[in-house]
């Protein structure tokens, strides 16, 4: 791929004033154009070091997945060198939209990585980041500042525009921070930044039907599709492609037929204006509102055996709730991205169990008949307590009663992973070798880990994903 080099400025603005006919995509522009390494603080760049171990190690542990499977079998060579993209986890070049396909695939497949409430996957724009920064040199600084770029935008986006309470997918904002940090990581001037921005925005509002009822495979792979088409809009942006002047504030933009009034948290170069930090790591492989089922699952257990209790509630905020626990489908799961997202399979899973690993996302497991009566005595609701203090708070309860009308409380807050409780290092690196090993044996996984723990200072990126290659 082909950008024009930009000088990046001294220091960015301490807060970006938008002046242009659309002052969101002048502000996201602006920022996506002008942020270099050198004006992140210590603990954006730990933030950024730590999401990007994270998403390898997540792609790492999926690499064979069917969906990366048919997305590897579709991938095709680039028209030339200067767009192509990597896979990770192999040397395999393809073309760059089809690179970033498959490893997005791969990231999200195990439903592992990183999340920001309210519901969104930032990582899922390394995909894009991971094709391309290999093929043209990047030096691990510029992959943190893209890195930070993405998150920043599309964290923004989601807390501002509310789409998901309307009923549109995270693939707009991570199509458009997908787009935004691939600009910056290619050096694009603000004005092709501009185009690459507009043209991503207008073209990609994804339908949130991808996540309601019986889940489908496209669960998994709806933000990829957004990368793709991201990675093509960079592409060209780049090669002179005009896109709309007001994507986002202008007539029939996105202000004005979804979201209505959007009020950008502004940019900046203090430790406080960067929202990567809190975005959460997970400890269990389920959706992000689960960790909090898995944990109470297992305080559960420790007071009474699964097969004595006669009921549990469980009382949890709305997005919960209706993600996990509002449809028939989640008391009866027939496909893996459905039992991954289901409230009552996932909580019968722990009680059972005392852990999930892939092995609950298996088709034996979850169709198994007989969970389906611990499935069946539980049951969620909407505790509005909880629901006022999200999503600063992340809070879950859950009443049970065994047969003789004991009653046993469990109450999980902030549950690992969150921003108020990190994970540490040490679990963060047992969870990279968990998916690593398997693939690259123990002593190519401990120096994965060592490269990816100091990815800034390696000069050539090239030389990381070297370091994952041959898991498939």
């Amino acid at each position: 791929m082909e950008g024009d080099s930009v000088m990046f400025l001294d220091r960015l603005p301490s807060c970006v004033e938008p002046t242009d006919v659309d002052p969101i995509l002048a502000s996201l522009s602006e920022f996506s154009s002008a942020l270099s390494y050198r004006d992140l603080p210590a603990s954006t760049v730990s933030a950024a070091r730590e999401r990007l171990l994270d998403a390898v190690g997540c792609a790492i542990g999926a690499c064979d997945c069917e969906s990366a499977a048919i997305a590897r079998s579709l991938a095709g060579p680039p028209a030339r060198d200067a767009l192509s993209g990597r896979i990770v986890g192999s040397r395999d070049v393809v073309a760059a939209d089809a690179a970033g396909f498959v490893n997005t695939c791969m990231i999200r497949n195990l439903d592992f990585n990183d999340t920001y409430l309210p519901g969104g996957h930032p990582s899922d724009c390394s995909g894009a980041l991971f094709a391309i920064a290999p093929q043209i040199g990047a030096s691990g600084e510029r992959l943190i500042a893209a890195t930070v770029v993405a998150y920043e935008i599309f964290i923004r986006l989601q807390i501002s525009a509310k789409l998901r309470e309307r009923g549109w997918d995270q693939g707009f904002g991570i199509g458009v921070g997908t787009a935004a940090g691939l600009a910056n990581l290619l050096g694009l001037k603000r004005e092709v930044t501009r185009q690459a921005i507009a043209i991503t925005a207008v073209a990609n509002v994804p339908m949130r039907a991808t996540r309601a009822g019986q889940l489908s495979m496209w669960k998994g792979v709806a933000t990829a599709y957004a990368v793709r088409n991201a990675i093509f809009g960079v592409q060209l942006a780049s090669r002179g492609m005009t896109g709309p002047e007001a994507p986002f504030t202008g007539r029939h933009g996105l202000v004005e037929l979804i979201s209505g009034p959007i009020e950008l948290p502004p940019f900046g170069t203090s430790p406080e204006c960067f929202f990567i930090p809190r975005a959460k790591i997970k400890y269990w492989p389920v959706a992000h509102a689960m960790q909090t089922a898995i944990w109470a699952g297992i305080e559960l257990r420790r007071q009474v055996s699964a097969d004595r209790l006669a009921s549990i509630d469980v009382q949890t905020c709305w997005s919960a709730w209706h993600e996990s626990g509002s449809e028939p489908a989640k008391w009866d799961p027939r496909t893996r991205e459905t039992a991954d997202h289901s409230l009552a399979y996932i909580l019968a899973w722990t009680l059972r169990h005392g852990e999930v690993t892939p092995q609950a996302f298996v088709p034996e497991s979850y169709l198994d008949p007989s969970i389906r009566p611990l499935m069946n005595i539980i049951t969620a609701r909407v505790d509005d307590e909880i629901e006022k203090d999200m999503p600063r708070i992340v809070r879950m309860r859950v009443t049970a009663k065994d047969r003789s009308g004991k009653s046993y409380d469990v109450h999980i807050v902030n549950p690992p992973g969150h921003e108020d409780n990190p994970l540490s290092a040490a679990d963060l690196a047992a969870k990279f070798m968990r998916q690593c090993e398997p693939r690259l044996g123990s002593e190519r996984a401990e120096a994965a880990l060592s490269t990816w723990r100091s990815i800034d200072n390696v000069l050539d990126v090239s030389d990381a994903f070297d370091a994952v290659e041959s898991a498939m």
